[in-house]
């Protein structure tokens, strides 16, 4: 496990042990598998990754999920594999649109010839559902033997789920893997690049509050000003200014939840340097004031009014 992470964190993503980003799991006493019919809305729209393998199965058509900056969309029986240390966030769901599998990667490498691949694989995260193909079924098919097998309770339970899990990961590797490697330098390539600006985002996030430059945060991975730039606003939409704005304004927001500062105190302690400049940038992301959004946790008894608005 020590060293399949340590594979990701060559990629420049999943060292970053950060609370804001970690969610720990549990399983059951003497399980090694967690399933659920439904969707823990508590990480929807917030980025996170984890050290285990998540296989998401889609039941509707209202699914959106981002990994490493890439969005999927799962229709029904769309099947999508988020591996250990990849970023990513549910954008849109109900909480019943989707199965959910976690278990830990060990798992899987404790099969040598499957343990060698994971690499490869995680490049084809998303398995769109082909009703023509009959490979494309019998990948559903064993997922959905594999939920029944969950549900039935018997003796053995988890034996026969996990001869299931690798009959899966037999037949999606025989699918994807001939493919693969002839497309895995340039996909390669890519993935590093989606990885790079995802790590970006991370240092952008947790050093908002510092005075950091566009130039810094190219150097923190390795590119050029312009380049970073250029690649930056075409994997994230957003241009390094927009997205440390939109990140020091949520920590605003964070700390009138969760204080009863003075709102000029809130505008430094985000990383603004003038009051004028954090109205102006608060109003654009929220669509109101600082004082308006102060008045509004306060009216639903979550912080007290500002006795000395600055807005």
């Amino acid at each position: 496990m020590l060293n399949y992470l340590q594979t990701k964190n060559d990629g420049g993503l999943a060292y970053m042990l950060n609370n804001n980003y970690f969610e720990t799991i549990f399983f059951e006493d003497g399980k090694i598998f967690k399933v659920s019919r439904s969707v823990d809305m508590s990480f929807v729209n917030r980025m996170h990754w984890h050290p285990f393998v998540e296989i998401l199965v889609g039941l509707d058509s209202l699914n959106k999920v981002s990994v490493n900056l890439k969005e999927y969309v799962l229709k029904v029986n769309d099947i999508l594999i988020i591996y250990p240390g990849d970023m990513h966030s549910i954008l849109s769901c109900t909480e019943s649109s989707m199965f959910v599998i976690q278990f830990s990667v060990n798992l899987l490498s404790v099969i040598p010839e499957l343990g060698k691949s994971i690499s490869l694989l995680s490049m084809q995260p998303y398995i769109p559902y082909d009703p023509g193909s009959a490979e494309s079924e019998r990948l559903v098919m064993m997922l959905k033997d594999f939920f029944e097998a969950y549900e039935s309770g018997s003796a053995f339970q988890e034996a026969r789920m996990y001869a299931l899990m690798l009959n899966f990961f037999a037949n999606f590797g025989k699918k994807y893997l001939s493919m693969q490697r002839d497309e895995s330098s340039e996909a390669g390539a890519e993935k590093n690049t989606v990885r790079m600006i995802a790590k970006a985002c991370v240092y952008i996030s947790q050093n908002c509050t510092s005075p950091i430059t566009l130039s810094d945060a190219a150097a923190f991975v390795g590119m050029s000003r312009s380049h970073f730039a250029r690649l930056f606003k075409q994997n994230t939409t957003s241009t390094f200014v927009d997205f440390l704005t939109a990140e020091r304004v949520r920590r605003a927001q964070d700390l009138f939840s969760h204080s009863d500062k003075k709102i000029i105190d809130i505008a430094f302690d985000s990383g603004f340097t003038s009051i004028s400049s954090f109205n102006r940038a608060f109003k654009k992301v929220t669509g109101i004031t600082p004082s308006e959004f102060r008045l509004s946790r306060a009216s639903s008894g979550n912080a007290e009014s500002d006795p000395f608005p600055c807005d």
